[in-house]
C-alpha cells in the first residue's frame, strides 16, 4: 500500500494532506541513506497521525518533541535505528519577548500574526507561551537569528528579543473560566452554542467550514456526540473542556460543566 492509500483512511484536507507526505518523504530519506533528519512543527491531531503511520511504514527510528514536556506543537526527528535518540539534539531554539507594555496583555493570535508578518511559515513555529511578563516562542534553530534580528513589534508596541535556552521555558500555566449550562443535546452545535455564546445556527455554520476541532481531529458534523473529557477549540473563539454531565433538569435537558480556557 503505497501512502497516498493510507492517508485516505484519515480525515485530512489538501493542505494537510502535503504536510504529511512532505514529512514521511524525510522518513524514507532517513531511512534509505540512514541519515538523520527532521521536519518542521505540526499540530497535535497530525502528529498523532504521523505516529500511526510511521510505525508501521519505514524501518527508521523516530521522535517527537516540541520544547518541553507538554508542548502541543512537536517536530519529528527520524535517524538510524543503531543510534540512540537520548543523544540526538532538537533543533529548537527559545524566543524570548521582554519589556512588555504594562497595561497591555497580548493575545495568542496577536503574537502569532506578528511573528508571521516577517513572512515566516506557521510550520516554523512550535508553542507560543504567553505569562505576564514574558512570552516565549518555540521556534525552528534554522529561523532563530532571524526573528532576533527582524522581530521589533507587536502591534505598535515595541519589544525586546533575545534567543534563549529550552530549558529556561517557563511553564505554561493553564487558567480556566467555570461554565454552568444546560443543553438539550449533547451535540457539538449543542455544547458550544452555550460556551462560546454563540447561536446554535452560527455553530453549525462554523463546524461545517472546518473551524471547530475535538482533541485536536476537525469535526464536521454538528450532530457529533461530545464525551466527558473532550477538549473543543474554536477558531478565534478559543478552547473549552467538557468536563462533567452533572444530569438532568425537570425539562430534560443535560445540566453540564465546562472549563474554558481564558
Amino acid at each position: 500500500m503505497n501512502k497516498k492509500d493510507i492517508l485516505s483512511k484519515y480525515l485530512l484536507n489538501n493542505e494537510q494532506k502535503m504536510q504529511v507526505l512532505k514529512i514521511l518523504d524525510k522518513a524514507a530519506l532517513a531511512e534509505k541513506k540512514q541519515i538523520i533528519r527532521y521536519s518542521d512543527f505540526i499540530d497535535p491531531y497530525l502528529y498523532i497521525i504521523l505516529k500511526d503511520i510511521l510505525t508501521n511504514l519505514y524501518n527508521i527510528s523516530f521522535k517527537g518533541f516540541g520544547g518541553y514536556e507538554k508542548a502541543e506543537r512537536k517536530i519529528f526527528i527520524f535517524y538510524p535505528n543503531y543510534l540512540c535518540g537520548d543523544y540526538i539534539d532538537f533543533p529548537i531554539k527559545l524566543i524570548n519577548l521582554q519589556n512588555l507594555p504594562k497595561n497591555k496583555v497580548f493575545t495568542h493570535r496577536e503574537v502569532l500574526g506578528a511573528i508571521l508578518s516577517l513572512g515566516l511559515k506557521r510550520d516554523k513555529i512550535g508553542d507560543i507561551i504567553i505569562s505576564k511578563d514574558i512570552i516565549q516562542i518555540l521556534v525552528l534553530e534554522e529561523v532563530a537569528d532571524f526573528i532576533e534580528l527582524y522581530f521589533k513589534k507587536i502591534g505598535r508596541f515595541s519589544i525586546n528579543v533575545s534567543i534563549g535556552n529550552i530549558d529556561s521555558i517557563v511553564p505554561k500555566i493553564e487558567e480556566f473560566k467555570e461554565i454552568s449550562a444546560n443543553v438539550k443535546s449533547l451535540r457539538l452545535d449543542s455544547v458550544c452554542s452555550a460556551s462560546f455564546f454563540e447561536s446554535r445556527n452560527k455553530v453549525a455554520e462554523d463546524i461545517k467550514k472546518g473551524k471547530i476541532k475535538v482533541n485536536y481531529r476537525p469535526i464536521n458534523m454538528p450532530s457529533y456526540i461530545l464525551e466527558e473529557g473532550d477538549m473543543v477549540s474554536y477558531r478565534g473563539k478559543g478552547r473549552i473542556i467538557f468536563e462533567k454531565i452533572q444530569g438532568k433538569t425537570k425539562k430534560d435537558r443535560y445540566k453540564i460543566n465546562i472549563k474554558k480556557f481564558v
